[in-house]
């Protein structure tokens, strides 16, 4: 956790070098449209990394981002729901290539925490127990492993192809 929210290093550094022609690929169990109290917002208190995917987006970069479903409640204030329709609004007003959906591919809700980071020609996977909640971050002794191994990334990248057809319209 004590390198999760550095925007200068791992995840973060990639995320922030993405632009024109580049896309990153998230799959989580769960990433808050904000974090703070329950009063809080995405103005007053971001979450780094959903505000980091969007600037990416700003700086020409396709985004998608799937979140599960099954477990969500979309009545909660930090719900996937509520994520998604706050990426999608800034998606339309803004005229980005970034699209979020909520799903159940598997049919026992999506636990992974997946993100792939295609640079040009790097290809980045990350993956571990890190989902996109303050506590995740803050808090938690959580695990990322980051690598450049193609095989990884084209492997990944296929299983997130085959869950977002899944999500079609949601």
């Amino acid at each position: 956790p004590e390198n999760a929210v550095r925007p200068d290093a791992g995840l973060n550094a990639l995320i922030g070098r993405a632009g024109a022609g580049d896309e990153i690929l998230l799959e989580q169990l769960y990433e808050n449209k904000n974090w703070g109290d329950s009063t809080s917002n995405p103005i007053a208190d971001p979450n780094p990394r959903l505000q980091a995917l969007i600037e990416a987006a700003r700086r020409g970069a396709r985004i998608r981002l799937l979140l599960d479903s099954f477990f969500d409640d979309p009545e909660a204030l930090r719900s996937n729901r509520a994520s998604v329709d706050y990426v999608r609004a800034l998606a339309v007003a803004e005229g980005l290539d970034l699209d979020a959906r909520v799903g159940n591919p598997t049919l026992g809700g999506i636990h992974a925490k997946i993100v792939l980071v295609r640079l040009g020609n790097e290809r980045w996977s990350a993956v571990g127990s890190l989902n996109g909640g303050e506590i995740s971050y803050k808090l938690n002794r959580e695990v990322v492993v980051l690598t450049d191994f193609a095989g990884v990334y084209e492997r990944l990248a296929e299983v997130f192809a085959w869950d977002w057809k899944q999500t079609v319209g949601q």
